[in-house]
């Protein structure tokens, strides 16, 4: 468990240090900001994929997969959120051209580094439990920590670090 924690920090410290996570990360707005593209691909056969503008597969993202949130320093899936997921992964199956990626979050406390490795392993068991409800895995870009970087709550209270434990669905 302890090697399993370090190889997840230090994966993590020479990604940031190198300066790839940019290239991969998308900030939880930004997709937000981007103008809605003509035309949602409407009358296509359900069985093709069909591409859709940006900010239209964001909004279909946040309507339908739901965020699920942790238990204090854990990153084990609770009961209650293993319903969420399996409605997610029918979603995602039901829906093979959306692509997402899955951010792993902390609350604010504990250090750094903890809340990086603890928010990496709440994406990837977020991540492997929808690769078993049979989501294919190549829907999923990947899955990341970042750790207490970007809080939905700012309060420094439980009813708000409740809301920062999650692993939260972006399209890609």
């Amino acid at each position: 468990m302890k090697q399993s924690i370090l190889l997840t920090i230090l994966i993590t410290v020479a990604v940031v240090l190198l300066g790839v996570g940019p290239l991969f990360a998308q900030s939880p707005s930004a997709s937000h900001n981007e103008p809605l593209a003509a035309g949602s691909g409407m009358g296509a056969a359900p069985s093709t994929p069909i591409p859709l503008a940006k900010a239209t597969e964001q909004q279909l993202v946040d309507q339908n997969i739901k965020d699920i949130h942790f238990d204090f320093a854990r990153a084990e899936l609770r009961p209650e959120d293993r319903s969420i997921l399996e409605s997610d992964a029918q979603w995602l199956k039901d829906h093979p051209g959306v692509i997402v990626t899955i951010e792993g979050d902390a609350d604010e406390r504990g250090e750094i580094v903890y809340n990086l490795a603890l928010s990496d392993q709440r994406a990837t068991a977020t991540k492997d439990a929808l690769v078993s409800l049979g989501v294919p895995a190549d829907q999923i870009v990947h899955a990341v920590g970042w750790g207490k970087l970007y809080p939905i709550c700012m309060q420094s209270e439980e009813s708000c670090w409740e809301q920062n434990r999650r692993a939260h669905f972006e399209a890609w």
